[in-house]
């Protein structure tokens, strides 16, 4: 197919591996798939004279990458920033700009500074803010060419900022392969009554579950390998996620299409059917009065597990069909079609 852009530029913070760097990297990588060239690159933000691309990321890219100075700031080109680089809005002029929604909560999450901070060093976070960065970032969700949401929990924060449905386009993301091989093989691993959590999320509200269902086994998801995440969840019957949902997290998606009965709350993405399309009877508000309702359906799952996995068979294949729709949809938005 034929690219509507000469050159894609892709901006990613270096050396963090997290869902939403890898995605930035799949995005590059399925572009040159559909172009059968290389016409995406991503560039690395931060310094690199002391941080180190993520080895992970390699499979993506392989060791191509660029830095700021690289990009050709050229009308015939591209320029995708996620919404927690939006400090290098107004360094391109000329090229198209795209915002990538990959959340909403980071966006105004009262740390942005510091996370900035972390990302680019003292001297470049003062800059940004001596010239106002900071207090601009609301303005170019309206300056930018198209606002691409990975969530309908971003689409509906955009609608709300007034973007015209002319300048949004959904492009959300997908699985990581060694999740979805072997689907069959998932449901059929020996499953245990384990309850799995992530305690990097929510886990104020999740630690009073715990304590109060002392005869449940859990099992947080910490300093784990992918392929460590993914025994635990072949092997669990269910994963709880009591967290904010920024987007459209990874996680429930993993456990899910791993085997697991999901549990979540209604924060974010979550409160989204068409982010989280599990039926309503597994979405919890996190407050105390629900605590008794989340361990008495957290203990069906568990006892009857047959058959609430199958609650979540229309889940699974949604989760199974990400990846091709991910592609579909990276060819509206830089393809010509044929």
């Amino acid at each position: 197919m034929q690219s509507k852009f000469n050159k894609i530029y892709v901006l990613c913070p270096v050396g963090t591996k997290t869902g939403g760097t890898e995605l930035l990297h799949q995005l590059v990588y399925q572009l040159n798939n559909i172009a059968h060239k290389q016409i995406a690159h991503i560039v690395y933000l931060g310094n690199l004279n002391e941080v180190k691309p993520a080895p992970a990321f390699k499979e993506y890219i392989g060791s191509d990458w660029l830095t700021l100075k690289d990009i050709e700031d050229s009308d015939d080109n591209v320029i995708v920033i996620p919404e927690t680089s939006l400090m290098e809005f107004n360094k391109f002029k000329k090229a198209k700009r795209y915002i990538w929604w990959l959340s909403v909560d980071n966006f105004y999450n009262t740390n942005y500074f510091s996370r900035i901070y972390r990302q680019y060093g003292v001297i470049h976070t003062l800059s940004g803010y001596l010239k106002g960065v900071f207090k601009n970032r609301t303005k170019y969700i309206k300056q930018a060419d198209i606002n691409m949401y990975q969530s309908y929990y971003a689409k509906d924060f955009l609608k709300n900022n007034d973007v015209p449905e002319t300048k949004l386009k959904y492009l959300s993301d997908y699985v990581n392969d060694l999740y979805t091989a072997n689907v069959s093989t998932a449901l059929q691993h020996n499953k245990k009554d384990i309850v799995l959590y992530n305690p990097k999320k929510g886990y104020e509200f999740t630690s009073k579950l715990i304590n109060a269902s002392p005869s449940l086994k859990w099992i947080p998801l910490i300093n784990l390998t992918n392929d460590q995440v993914k025994e635990k969840l072949m092997s669990s019957k269910v994963y709880v996620d009591f967290g904010t949902h920024p987007g459209k997290d990874r996680f429930p998606r993993e456990a899910a299409i791993s085997g697991c009965c999901i549990l979540t709350d209604k924060k974010g993405s979550a409160k989204f059917s068409r982010d989280v399309p599990i039926s309503n009877e597994y979405k919890f508000e996190d407050e105390d009065k629900n605590i008794s309702k989340i361990i008495n359906k957290i203990n069906f799952c568990l006892t009857n597990y047959d058959e609430a996995i199958d609650q979540f068979e229309s889940y699974r294949k949604y989760i199974l069909s990400e990846k091709k729709n991910f592609g579909l949809d990276c060819e509206k938005i830089f393809f010509i079609g044929e």
